[in-house]
């Protein structure tokens, strides 16, 4: 499969899951998803960064697939989309 890139994406206002950075996720020319920040919600404020992989491509009105915050670093979250659609893809 062609090498995953990420192309950051600008973000005036923090995301709902308490983030600020997001990146769109591309096969090749094929737009594919997201990769991005948040903070998980502890009750009284938010906690260290974690980050969400998303599998949505143009024309879809709601995610193939999502991780959640459960990636530590971004090249995990990134990992983790690039195998689900390999895996589905076969």
């Amino acid at each position: 499969m062609t090498a995953a890139t990420l192309r950051p994406e600008q973000r005036d206002e923090p995301m709902i899951s308490g983030g600020t950075v997001a990146y769109r996720v591309y096969l090749g020319d094929r737009w594919v998803g997201w990769v991005g920040d948040g903070r998980e919600w502890k009750g009284w404020r938010y906690g260290g960064r974690r980050w969400f992989a998303c599998w949505r491509e143009g024309g879809d009105e709601w995610a193939r697939w999502n991780t959640g915050l459960e990636h530590g670093t971004r090249t995990s979250a990134l990992a983790a989309l690039v195998a689900q659609i390999e895996t589905a893809s076969a």
